[in-house]
This record gives structure tokens, C-alpha cells and sequence, in this order.
């Protein structure tokens, strides 16, 4: 019999990837601060693949950084970060897939504007109490009325890669640590 459970994400060991080309090669952006929840299928302390799952997610626009300051300062500009902080997930629909693949739907918000996106995800349980979720999914950055940057020579393309690694434990589990 399958409960579905409560899970935090855990942001030291969670991370969100932003790889955009521009002319001069590609720049890639990287968090650590992640924070939300999932509700998970457990079946016996492993994964119930044939249940759907629930999941949200933000994200600082202002953890977002590439270790330059000029790209990083473009970027903030760019998201409107004082105007809207944070880029948000909300998971809408699941479909189990199989070998621990997950099809998904999803309204992300970004500078104000949501979009809903569909995608793989990839979930494993290294152990009873953690979930580790990881996909990849190509955003056109002009869906989400986001400007296209442009400094001196320098000419960024918009499709934009975004690639996760999201670990989550038990709420219980959580909050024991706290």
C-alpha cells in the first residue's frame, strides 16, 4: 500500500543550472539556494513509480550568479529582480514513466510571466528518507518577456538551458534537523 509523504527540498544539496550561448561562448549561471516541497508515492520506503507526484519550487533571482559581475548584474537587470524576486515552479501534472522517469508538467514564473513547460524527470532514492530529482529542460528566454541582452559586442542567443539536481528529505525527517 502506497502513502503519499511529505518532502523538503534541501537547498545546500540542490542545485540549478542556467547555460545561455552568446558569441563569445556560453555563460552559465548557478544556485544553490532552492527551497519547496513534494509529495511523494512510498511504497515500502521506496518510490511508488505508478503514482502521480506534487512538487513546488523557488528560486532568488539574486542567488543567480556566473562569477562575473558584469553578466550577473545584466542578468538581475534583465529578470527585474527588485520587481520580481523570485522564480517560481509549480508541478500541475505527473505521469509515470517507468525506470524511475516521471513526464511532467509545470507553470514556471519568471519576470512576472508564467508559462507552462513539460519535460522528464528523473527521480532515485539513495536511501528510506531522500529523493534526488534531476532533469534538463531548453527555455526560450523570450517567452517569459525577458528581453534579450546586449552589451557592447557581446550577443547572447535565447534559448537557454536550465538542468537541476534537487535532493529532498522527509518532512519528518527535516524537521528533526532543524
Amino acid at each position: 500500500m502506497s502513502d503519499y509523504e511529505s518532502f523538503a527540498l534541501v537547498p545546500q544539496e540542490s542545485a540549478v543550472l542556467i547555460e545561455t550561448r552568446s558569441n563569445v561562448g556560453p555563460i552559465v549561471f548557478g544556485t544553490l539556494s532552492v527551497e519547496g516541497t513534494a509529495a511523494l508515492s512510498i511504497d515500502t520506503n521506496d518510490l511508488d513509480e505508478t503514482a502521480a507526484l506534487s512538487a513546488s519550487m523557488r528560486i532568488p533571482v539574486a542567488s543567480l550568479a556566473s562569477g562575473n559581475t558584469l553578466y550577473d548584474s545584466e542578468l538581475r537587470d534583465r529578470l527585474e529582480q527588485r520587481r520580481y524576486p523570485w522564480i517560481t515552479v509549480e508541478m500541475v501534472s505527473s505521469q509515470p514513466l517507468g525506470s524511475g522517469r516521471f513526464g511532467a508538467e509545470g507553470d514556471v514564473t519568471i519576470h512576472g510571466s508564467t508559462r507552462r513547460l513539460s519535460g522528464t524527470l528523473s527521480l532515485t532514492m539513495p536511501d528510506a528518507n531522500t529523493v534526488v530529482a534531476r532533469g534538463q529542460h531548453v527555455v526560450d528566454i523570450r517567452d517569459f518577456a525577458i528581453r534579450l541582452p546586449s552589451m557592447l559586442m557581446l550577443k547572447i542567443y535565447p534559448d537557454v538551458s536550465v538542468q537541476f539536481r534537487i535532493t529532498a528529505v522527509r518532512a519528518a525527517t527535516a524537521e528533526k534537523d532543524i
